[in-house]
Order: C-alpha cells, then sequence, then structure tokens
C-alpha cells in the first residue's frame, strides 16, 4: 500500500507508510559499537535519525527503539550532512530493557544470531 500525500515542497509523497514525528531517542548499533540517535519520524517500514556525531555504516545498521520495543536490521536508503533515512529489512519486539548501550549491542548481537540461524 502506498500513501500519495503532498510533501512539504508541494510534490507527491511516494512513501508506502505514513510517517509519524517523534522527538524520542533509540540506539544504532554496527558490530560492537552502538551510538545514541535522535528518530525525527518513524513508520512501519523505516526512519528518519539525526546523525549528530554517528558514523553511519554504508551497509546499514541495527536499530534498538527501547520506547517502542522494536530491534530492527536497517538499510541506509538516503542520507545528508544532518539526518539519514533508514529502511526496515527485518524487525522484532523486543521483551525487556535496552540497558543502555551496552544492551543494546547485546540485543542488536541476538538478533543477529537468530536472523543467521534462519
Amino acid at each position: 500500500m502506498r500513501t500519495d500525500v503532498e510533501n512539504r515542497s508541494g510534490g507527491v509523497d511516494l512513501r508506502a507508510h505514513p510517517r509519524t514525528p517523534t522527538k524520542r531517542k533509540a540506539y544504532l548499533v554496527d558490530g560492537r559499537k552502538a551510538w545514541k540517535c535522535s528518530l525525527i519520524d518513524i513508520a512501519d517500514g523505516g526512519a528518519r535519525i539525526a546523525l549528530g556525531d554517528i558514523e553511519l555504516p554504508a551497509e546499514g545498521a541495527f536499530l534498538v527503539d527501547s520506547i517502542a520495543k522494536r530491534v530492527h536490521l536497517t538499510r541506509v536508503v538516503w542520507r545528508s550532512e544532518r539526518e539519514a533515512g533508514l529502511q526496515f529489512i527485518e524487525s522484532e519486539a523486543l521483551t525487556g530493557p535496552a540497558g543502555g548501550k551496552d544492551g543494546a549491542v547485546s540485543i542488536a548481537t541476538r538478533f543477529a544470531w537468530k536472523l543467521n540461524a534462519a
């Protein structure tokens, strides 16, 4: 299902899922490194994040969203100097607290093992 709505620049927005603006924190995890990031908006299929001082991996990373209780394997679909768009490849519900950066790394590692085992 695609939503065709007018975007801020007056053109048609062809996103597959409507976006929900947010200002919550999440963790972006690549291997054993985690960065706290700000979610700008989120949808069923992806999210837009503020980059800050994040060294965003070219292939993507795991996004651990402890507020929504979800972990996502992501792919970077666009990036600018200040923001990036992430597409969700696989997602799973979290069953416990994220536990900061170390907890986010642990969650992402377990999710990666589960995806590799499938």
